[in-house]
């Protein structure tokens, strides 16, 4: 259910307990704080991570916020579109894709595929091919960038068994470039999760910088660069910080970022969207 905090836990007596409530007003204040940190660069998209929390109520929020859609299964993309997201600002990533979601994306004529490996990029391919459809596609790219946070959610190091090496980037690229069903459109990447030191994403638009160069010499045109997400909350006082400091995350990129001429960047943000805004409600 959605609220308003602070609640009067009286009006919940009667409900029949445990049950999540979401506090929509604090949403919205969080959303707002997300689009103030962006308004000076309409060249920055903002993606949902609907694996942070796939209530359709709270979907609609953020999709009438104007942000897209970060999803990692067909049932996620589905949902997304019905809560109001426009395909066009969904992007599918995540390992393991199964043919039946490749197809739902499709379909939908979603902005994005992010491909882990290169047989995923064949499935895709031979997939749209099948259906008369151009799949734009970004890889993501392991940039070997520690994250600082807990090692079962860090997603960056060479160990990590996500995306592409970089010495494996131009490779794949130019293989994208020789498929008729695909379009290379950019690269992606995701450091890891609950990341409160924001020093690793300063780290992170170093080594995109690197990249680009390599890409660059290669005379190839990247339309887009996804940084993925990961930016944390403060679980230690979420009373007295419950908004993120957006405006920090977001100059580290609009500093150090060194974009090409009409290039564009995505960012996808989940549980620095919605952690504070719930809560469990139990009797004890």
């Amino acid at each position: 259910m959605l609220t308003h905090f602070p609640m009067d836990l009286k009006r919940f007596s009667t409900r029949r307990t445990p049950f999540y409530t979401y506090d929509s007003a604090l949403l919205r204040q969080t959303l707002s704080a997300i689009r103030a940190a962006t308004a000076d660069t309409p060249h920055f998209h903002v993606h949902y991570a609907v694996k942070a929390c796939a209530t359709p109520g709270v979907l609609r929020i953020i999709s009438e916020s104007g942000l897209g859609a970060d999803c990692v299964s067909g049932g996620e993309i589905e949902r997304a579109a019905d809560c109001g997201f426009s395909p066009s600002d969904i992007v599918f990533a995540g390992v393991g894709k199964s043919d039946k979601e490749i197809e739902i994306a499709l379909e939908l004529g979603i902005c994005c595929f992010n491909v882990e490996s290169l047989p995923e990029l064949e499935v895709i391919n031979a997939l749209a091919s099948a259906r008369g459809k151009i799949a734009n596609v970004a890889f993501r790219i392991n940039p070997n960038v520690d994250a600082h946070t807990h090692a079962k959610i860090t997603t960056g190091l060479n160990e990590n068994k996500f995306g592409l090496a970089m010495e494996d980037m131009l490779p794949a690229i130019h293989r994208a470039q020789e498929l008729p069903a695909v379009r290379y459109v950019g690269l992606h990447f995701h450091i890891g999760s609950q990341i409160t030191d924001l020093e690793p994403f300063e780290q992170l638009a170093q080594r995109v910088n690197e990249l680009q160069n390599r890409i660059d010499a290669a005379g190839i045109k990247t339309e887009s660069i996804n940084v993925g997400g990961g930016l944390g909350v403060d679980y230690t006082q979420p009373e007295a910080n419950p908004i993120p400091d957006f405006d920090s995350y977001f100059r580290i990129f609009k500093d150090h970022l060194q974009l090409r001429d009409g290039q564009q960047v995505h960012f996808e943000l989940g549980r620095s969207v919605v952690a504070q805004c719930g809560a469990l409600i139990s009797r004890v």
